[in-house]
């Protein structure tokens, strides 16, 4: 367990400004009632989930669900806290759970339940989200560059001929994605590190927390500044500020999609809408394989809970991917199957 994981137990270090349910157990426990839980989560938008279990199961369920915010259980002493620094409104976990929570108690797993029932226990979130400061004036005067539009994003890449855009499913890692490595590389969050494939990107799309490595700084792109810049400042603070640029893409103008509602594309997607918008010659698409690629969700394992998170749907993803792609007038090159299916769908 690391030094952030034990302060979390003391309900130091953990996020807030919103409202969260925690479905807390072992893996196996929580595997059970996950797709309840999430399908509930589904039909009330604003909430957050926190998979929470003891230190020994950690990395496994990170690694099972990399998507989600798993934290460790509070010591029983510190519950309290925890739960209100999260903004607990709902534990999910079984009964034994019971003396880890107190009095606050948890809604026992081991019970039938349904996701029409966890849903009626959760209002609906009507109130105003919490403003979130989008200054970057922290951030530009301790070295970052703020990239505001599409043309000057295709003069920091030196106006690219051919743009290779990999998303993290198992066809990121295609052989014939070697005839292209001296295209811009565009890469999706920062999971593909340490496979020692294609890892140096001209661009970067997240919203992952996750420092950036110690060699080359990519450009960082974010959905929008309520997103970026809470990330950025933690970079900074840990000295590795975006020295070659950042871009919070909700202040492009026009914006290339709507980053304005409760779901919105996924950075992949936005990856795809961005190359196709700086006008190269050629895009290069893999990794795009919409969760539904046989080997799993990332190249090498298969154990990771496939799917898209709350926030996303591949609806609104191949609305955007259509949109951006029918008006490229480049080549067009798609190694992932099921995407390419998809886009010759109707939609």
């Amino acid at each position: 367990m690391s030094f952030a994981d034990q302060l979390q137990r003391f309900g130091l270090l953990l996020p807030q400004g919103r409202a969260t349910v925690v479905l807390a157990g072992t893996p196996d426990e929580i595997g059970r009632v996950y797709e309840t839980v999430d399908a509930a989560l589904r039909q009330r938008p604003g909430y957050r989930l926190v998979l929470a279990a003891a230190a020994e199961d950690l990395s496994e369920l990170r690694r099972r669900y990399p998507h989600e915010l798993v934290l460790p259980l509070p010591y029983p002493a510190g519950a309290g806290l925890w739960r209100r620094r999260l903004e607990a409104i709902l534990v999910i976990g079984p009964a034994r759970l019971n003396a880890q929570f107190g009095k606050a108690g948890v809604l026992d797993s081991n019970e039938p339940m349904t996701a029409g029932t966890v849903a009626t226990m959760l209002p609906p979130r009507d109130l105003p989200a919490r403003p979130v400061s989008t200054s970057t004036f922290l951030i530009d005067l301790l070295g970052g560059s703020s990239i505001a539009s599409l043309a000057d994003l295709k003069t920091r890449l030196g106006n690219p001929r051919t743009i290779v855009c990999l998303g993290n499913g198992p066809s990121s890692e295609d052989p014939r994605l070697s005839d292209h490595r001296d295209a811009a590389l565009f890469r999706v969050n920062w999971n593909w590190r340490g496979r020692g494939w294609m890892t140096e990107p001209a661009v970067v799309f997240t919203a992952d927390p996750d420092l950036p490595g110690s060699g080359r700084r990519p450009i960082i792109t974010f959905p929008t500044a309520a997103i970026g810049r809470p990330i950025l400042m933690r970079h900074t603070r840990a000295m590795r500020p975006p020295s070659a640029g950042y871009i919070f893409l909700d202040a492009f103008d026009p914006t290339l999609a709507d980053l304005s509602g409760p779901m919105i594309p996924t950075n992949g997607a936005l990856m795809i809408a961005v190359a196709a918008a700086v006008g190269a010659e050629r895009i290069v698409i893999a990794g795009m394989d919409l969760y539904q690629h046989p080997h799993g969700r990332y190249p090498g394992d298969a154990t990771a809970f496939d799917g898209y998170s709350r926030e996303h749907s591949a609806e609104i993803d191949l609305a955007l991917m259509r949109t951006a792609l029918g008006g490229f007038k480049g080549e067009k090159i798609i190694l992932s199957d099921n995407l390419r299916a998809a886009l010759q769908t109707p939609g």
